[in-house]
């Protein structure tokens, strides 16, 4: 009895030793959700593109005559002033032109002049054949024959006429010519870029040659952007723009759009539109050809319900939806959100969609509150229970 008292004891101690330290508790699979925060703020709605900083108004300014730079009264950054004289083409050969032009004239006028002396002395001679022949002094033929010489006269001073005419144009041309030498400014601007130096030929025969480029007034410029085509509809003449510049990443600049153009770029099937901003460069920090990061403001809600669009995308199991009927379809513009409740309860919450922001999207619904958790996605969780397990028994 004693032996076999022992041998109780011994299991006994033996059981309660295993029990201790010979078994665990591990996790069994659970379900945990991530979830979000409702907020309430400002959210705005904004389109981003890029563009390219230009001049309200740019002009080339050429040369419509041939000939070599004489003298250059402008240069780059150069302010000027319209009719301001900028550069001079050798003016002598157009001078000259000019002064061989105003002695044709001159011929012309004489030669016109004396068509008037010898037709006014041909009418004396055929008046005279007129009163002869009424007396049968003169023949026939005589008579012909001055009258024949008197409208020869009379179309030579028509002719002589319409030399002077042709004399007068070529002097208006060559005196336009020798104007041209002159190349003046067309508006006033600041010279952005230069193309010719004093010696060099401009030959005009086939295109007018750009001397010079002058933008109108830097401190009014305007940015070129390519808005894509699933944007363009949002985007209304006036809406307020902002922008930032590689120059300066730290300051942003305030636009506002002032025209929307309806010819399209097609660039490896991507299609765009062209939407032009006013930009006020009082300071004339911004240069043209400069590169616009742009983001147009469509709409604004000050105080806006504002979720991120993974709640939208998440969509529990059937064994986590709530037990009843099927949920409803959702009508157009309204989604649907799972808030999580006591007891990791999930309720789904129909709510109508606003606007959508970089901060997320703002949602209606009398249901939510600033504040609440929304579930945006479901993970494995591992749960306490007991498993048995330690040192083998043996007998």
């Amino acid at each position: 009895m004693k032996k076999l008292a022992l041998i109780a004891i011994v299991i006994l101690v033996a059981g309660g030793l295993y029990w201790k330290f010979g078994t665990t508790r591990e996790k069994v699979p659970g379900k945990q959700y991530v979830t979000v925060k409702v907020k309430q703020g400002p959210l705005r709605a904004e389109i981003t593109c890029t563009g390219t900083l230009s001049p309200r108004v740019e002009v080339l300014v050429g040369s419509q005559v041939s000939g070599t730079i004489k003298e250059l009264y402008a240069d780059f950054e150069s302010n000027v002033t319209k009719g301001q004289l900028i550069a001079l083409i050798d003016p002598d050969k157009f001078r000259a032109k000019a002064e061989q032009a105003r002695a044709d004239l001159a011929a012309a006028k004489a030669a016109h002049a004396r068509a008037e002396v010898t037709l006014g002395n041909k009418l004396r001679d055929f008046r005279r054949s007129e009163s002869l022949i009424e007396k049968g002094s003169v023949s026939r033929s005589e008579y012909d024959r001055v009258k024949t010489e008197a409208d020869a006269a009379e179309a030579d001073v028509v002719l002589e006429k319409a030399k002077v005419a042709q004399a007068e144009a070529k002097l208006r041309e060559a005196e336009l010519e020798l104007e041209y030498t002159r190349i003046v400014a067309p508006v006033d601007g600041v010279v952005v870029a230069r193309s010719m130096d004093v010696g060099q030929t401009v030959t005009a025969s086939f295109q007018t040659p750009v001397l010079f480029k002058i933008a109108e007034d830097l401190r009014r410029m305007l940015v070129n952007t390519n808005v894509d085509e699933a944007d363009i509809g949002r985007v209304r003449v006036g809406q307020q723009a902002v922008f930032t510049v590689p120059a300066f990443p730290d300051k942003i600049f305030s636009a506002s759009v002032t025209q929307i153009r309806n010819e399209p770029r097609i660039e490896q099937n991507v299609v765009t539109y062209n939407v032009v901003l006013n930009v006020n460069n009082d300071e004339l920090e911004l240069r043209p050809g400069m590169t616009a990061n742009v983001q147009i403001l469509v709409s604004e809600v000050k105080r806006a319900r504002i979720v991120p669009d993974q709640a939208f995308r998440f969509s529990p199991r059937a064994d986590s939806t709530p037990k009843g009927d099927e949920l409803p379809l959702l009508e157009p513009g309204f989604r649907r959100v799972w808030k999580l409740g006591d007891m990791n309860r999930l309720k789904p919450i129909t709510v109508k969609v606003g606007i959508s922001g970089t901060e997320g999207v703002e949602v209606i619904s009398d249901e939510l509150k600033p504040g609440d958790l929304l579930v945006v996605d479901a993970i494995s969780d591992k749960a306490e229970g007991p498993r048995m397990r330690g040192f083998p028994l043996r007998f």
